[in-house]
């Protein structure tokens, strides 16, 4: 048996390995864009390490280290050399920023269980390592310098400071748009597609972004090189950069917020480089860089006459050294006369595997014709003689159901086309192509250039997807043609259904006439059954194992629920003896969690969620008994961990005069469903003076 001492040993080997994980994912070491994010977080990280903000307070280096989600070691290895350069006194903030890791390396080691990311906690967990972070070093203070006006106000600045910024940086790092979205994507990155926690996200997004932007500015301020003001450097180089990615707007909003926090009179300039040049980029890049620079140089002079045009002018020549090349790059990869090769190529590609798909959808047809013919056999071996004109009319019905969900797959979905076509643009895939097929079960097919494999393949392009549609998406494949790679997913349920049953034939009877069944069709639809045979022995479960192996086929052929009961209802009738099921339907949608209980002279049934228990039930006859289909469907509003309790009515008729029952529902511990549904069954022999067949099936709804 493992000791106590023994289980701290396995913890901590583990929190260590993790860590290990954790550097080497975040290491310098890494090539490609991960390499450039990395070098970002470390400059980041040196400038923030060292800026004062008010107040005698340096919390930008620990609001930072303890917001973002990766590139943590980066990042505290330059907030530590920032806070260094400081002198003595910066030992204090290298110390709380690694304090600040340390905390998060707790938290989130300590809450995952060993499984997961490190760094991964909630963004409450982040802001209370800051605060701790915070008052450490006021706690610092007050030691050192004794309990003072300067020190209580330095102590409340470094506490509500770290935390606001820790919120501040949040919005920034996690709602979706990363480096690779502004550097590739387009101004729709910033568009919410009809949701308005989207629109939030993406505003809060926008203020963090900006905020960001005048915290660098400031922090450059500290620094010059001959002369040369760093931070109106950075401030032209962000300008016009975001310029030409998302346009004159934009451009002004950067421009502004990058140089307010270094000259509150020369920053009007910047706004005017944005808007000047964001107009003129489609024009050609020295268009913009010239005509934007003089609105730049023309504010400066009015504002601070020689000495401002003179402050301008170097720091926007050099600017314009440094994203000069990479504009011309920009235009480069944006000519169609070198990309319409690529994209024609990527029409095709989609075109053929669209095509293919929509064959395989016909083949599906073809399948359900197949499925419908062997459910003739399974019903005619039911009924005595030959099918009648009502038997075929009913199969009418069931080809024409499964022929319209066929063709409803095969229907081009322009709304989501368009919303994915918005996501290629959002990670900076140009002249891709996608095209999104089906009403309800998505395929998704994308095509575009991708020189060195990495770009289609990227698992981020499937979670953009994922986001935009609220769906999810199954394995992708992937296919290449030279430098374009293709690649097809469909979408699979984003939940499934847990199920176990109790079922025992009544005292006097030979067998059950109860049959019970759970299922999931091609469809992704799950279904839950209880069909009680009415009468008792082999007839009773002759007439409830007919209907629910009609109602299973009946769902993989894709046809509705309403078409199987009319079949089974006809059948039922043209039986030579008294002969009726109640039956009890389930049916859950995996894919988008809408459910629905088809309730035909069947008992109640309930639904568990978080300790509070709801009863449906409903008034009508079984099936046998009448000409006309007597059933009603009944909406169920369900989520994640809700339990379904469905029964025979020999578990409870009528369950009004069962009080019994719903305290068993209650107090019963429903985590083991096997369990749960015997300890209802022995309940119902405990208290039912009739001794009828006993059914009870219990599902619960889980994430897939």
């Amino acid at each position: 048996m493992e000791t106590k001492h023994e289980r701290k040993e396995s913890a901590l080997t583990s929190l260590l390995k993790r860590i290990k994980e954790s550097v080497k994912r975040d290491g310098i070491g890494v090539g490609g864009l991960k390499l450039w994010v990395n070098a970002g977080a470390l400059v980041l990280g040196f400038l923030f390490g060292g800026c004062h903000v008010a107040f005698g307070a340096y919390p930008l280096g620990v609001a930072l280290v303890s917001s973002l989600p990766s590139s943590v070691w980066p990042a505290l290895l330059g907030v530590a050399l920032g806070s260094l350069t400081l002198g003595r006194g910066g030992m204090i903030y290298a110390m709380i920023a690694v304090l600040a890791v340390f905390l998060r390396i707790i938290i989130s080691g300590g809450s995952c269980k060993g499984e997961g990311e490190l760094f991964s906690e909630s963004v409450s967990l982040r802001i209370a390592s800051a605060v701790i972070c915070g008052f450490v070093a006021a706690v610092y203070e007050a030691l050192l310098g004794g309990v003072r006006a300067v020190g209580v106000i330095f102590g409340v600045a470094m506490i509500t400071l770290s935390a606001a910024f820790t919120f501040v940086f949040t919005g920034a790092f996690y709602h979706g748009i990363g480096i690779k979205h502004l550097i590739f994507g387009t101004r729709k990155i910033f568009e919410a597609h009809g949701s308005e926690a989207e629109a939030r996200r993406i505003l809060f997004f926008k203020c963090s972004a900006a905020t960001i932007l005048a915290l660098v500015s400031l922090s450059l301020r500290r620094y010059a090189l001959f002369g040369v003001d760093l931070s109106f450097v950075f401030a032209g180089v962000a300008t016009l950069f975001a310029a030409k990615r998302f346009g004159a707007l934009y451009g002004a909003a950067v421009g502004f917020f990058s140089s307010v926090t270094v000259s509150g009179v020369l920053s009007p300039a910047y706004a005017l480089l944005g808007i000047f040049a964001g107009a003129l980029f489609t024009y050609g890049a020295r268009y913009a860089a010239t005509t934007g620079g003089a609105a730049l140089l023309f504010w400066g002079a009015y504002a601070s006459g020689v000495s401002g045009f003179l402050s301008l002018l170097p720091e926007y020549l050099i600017a314009l050294c440094i994203i000069f090349p990479m504009l011309k790059s920009f235009e480069r990869e944006e000519n169609p006369s070198v990309r319409e090769p690529v994209r024609e190529r990527a029409i095709d590609m989609v075109g053929t595997m669209a095509l293919a798909y929509r064959s395989r959808q016909q083949m599906a047809c073809e399948g359900v014709e197949r499925a419908l013919c062997e459910i003739l056999p399974l019903v005619t071996s039911f009924l005595p003689g030959d099918a009648t004109a009502e038997d075929y009319s009913v199969f009418l019905k069931l080809l024409g159901d499964a022929r319209a969900t066929a063709n409803e797959s095969r229907e081009l979905d322009e709304e989501l086309t368009s919303k994915l076509e918005g996501a290629l643009e959002g990670l900076g895939i140009r002249g891709g192509v996608v095209r999104a097929f089906g009403e309800r079960r998505r395929y998704v097919v994308l095509a575009a250039e991708d020189r060195d494999g990495t770009l289609i393949t990227s698992p981020d392009v499937i979670k953009e997807f994922e986001r935009v549609s609220s769906l999810s998406f199954g394995t992708p494949k992937y296919y290449r043609r030279q430098d374009t790679a293709l690649m097809e997913c469909e979408s699979v349920g984003k939940y499934r259904l847990e199920a176990s049953y109790f079922t025992e034939r009544g005292v006097e009877n030979e067998v059950s006439g109860d049959t019970v069944s759970s299922f999931v069709s091609d469809g992704l639809y799950a279904y839950g059954v209880v069909c009680d045979g009415m009468g008792s022995g082999a007839r009773a479960r002759r007439s409830s194992d007919f209907a629910v192996r009609c109602l299973k086929a009946v769902a993989s052929s894709g046809a509705t629920i309403s078409a199987a009961l009319y079949m089974i209802n006809a059948a039922l009738r043209r039986q030579n003896e008294e002969c009726s099921v109640a039956l009890d339907v389930f049916c859950f949608d995996t894919v988008t969690a809408e459910a629905e209980l088809v309730k035909s002279g069947a008992a109640s049934s309930y639904v568990k969620r978080n300790g509070a228990l709801y009863r449906i039930k409903s008034e009508t006859m079984p099936l046998g008994l009448m000409k006309k289909v007597d059933a009603e469907r009944i909406k169920v509003s369900v989520g994640e961990g809700d339990v379904v309790i469905m029964i025979s009515d020999g578990i409870c008729e009528p369950s009004d005069e069962a009080p019994w029952l719903v305290e068993t529902l209650n107090e019963g511990d429903s985590d083991d469903l096997g369990v749960f549904a015997s300890r209802i069954a022995a309940a119902a022999k405990l208290h039912n003076k009739k001794k009828d067949d006993l059914s009870v099936l219990v599902m619960r709804i889980v994430k897939a």
